[in-house]
């Protein structure tokens, strides 16, 4: 496995959230702060962010603020179609059910629980509110991080949550609705890491990005939760600053790529604070 190619270093005014591949190999970050998108190689394409009115130094969202926008990248700019969701206290992880797309599931991850966005109609309805997806307190941050991360595939919601240190599943059905049976752990992190976003591979491997936790750092957990720290670096490292997110390369080339996201260091936190990063990383396990 190689090292990590940095590919971007954005300045310390863009914290990174979250990041995505359109099929063409382009990528698309969105800044926490503002909720701005911004592409490396822009091409023409359809993609889905989130947005909240939210603070970092606070850890608060304004009430009624989430909306799930649509967002489609042309030539000409961008067209924005936007679902507002009044009720959630924080949208944060989003992910299309396979066989019927218009349905999308979106992660509250402060009110612990998984909701579905009918893009047809902007209706919205709970899934499920189970325990694995409840926010837990932690003394060291004011952060209410519960479910986070989510990926449906073959019958599945594979989630992480923050707070709780887990990697789980839960069983839904083709038109994302849980089967009635509880959420289970597929893993903890290891030595006390906290998992934000992941990529699931098709063989069912998760890399999940681990910053908030004792390591900046992937781990690569298997369908049998068997966990691995694949690269690691300090908490608090200027070099590569709070891992939130991964995704693997569009292309036959590129499916051994992992491309993840950094946030950056806190503005306010950190007199030599950096902004967020891109970097690619090969890999071959």
């Amino acid at each position: 496995m190689s090292e990590p190619r940095l590919l971007t270093q954005f300045p310390p005014s863009v914290r990174i959230e979250n990041l995505t591949l359109l099929p063409n190999g382009t990528i698309v970050v969105c800044n926490a702060y503002t909720g701005d998108l911004y592409s490396i190689n822009p091409l023409s394409h359809t993609i889905v962010a989130t947005a909240s009115n939210f603070s970092w130094e606070e850890g608060l969202v304004e009430p009624g603020s989430n909306v799930v926008h649509h967002i489609t990248l042309t030539e000409a700019g961008a067209k924005i179609k936007a679902f507002p969701i009044p009720p959630a206290a924080w949208l944060n992880g989003l992910t299309p059910v396979p066989h019927s797309p218009h349905y999308l599931l979106v992660a509250d991850c402060a009110a612990g629980s998984l909701l579905r966005l009918d893009t047809r109609t902007g209706c919205v309805e709970t899934v499920s509110s189970d325990p694995l997806f409840a926010p837990i307190s932690k003394p060291e941050s004011n952060l209410l991080l519960g479910i986070n991360g989510v990926h449906a595939r073959d019958g599945w919601l594979y989630f992480t949550n923050t707070n709780q240190g887990l990697y789980g599943r839960l069983a839904i059905t083709p038109e994302g609705l849980a089967v009635g049976a509880p959420a289970e752990i597929i893993a903890r992190g290891l030595n006390g890491s906290t998992f934000d976003d992941f990529a699931l591979r098709r063989d069912g491997v998760a890399f999940l990005a681990t910053g908030l936790g004792n390591l900046n750092g992937i781990e690569k957990i298997t369908a049998r939760g068997e966990g691995q720290m694949l690269v690691s670096w300090e908490y608090g490292s200027l070099a590569i600053s709070q891992p939130v997110s991964a995704v693997f390369g569009q292309t036959i080339k590129e499916r051994s790529t992992l491309y993840f996201a950094t946030a950056g260091s806190y503005l306010s936190s950190n007199a030599t604070s950096t902004g967020g990063q891109v970097f690619s990383l090969k890999v071959k396990c």
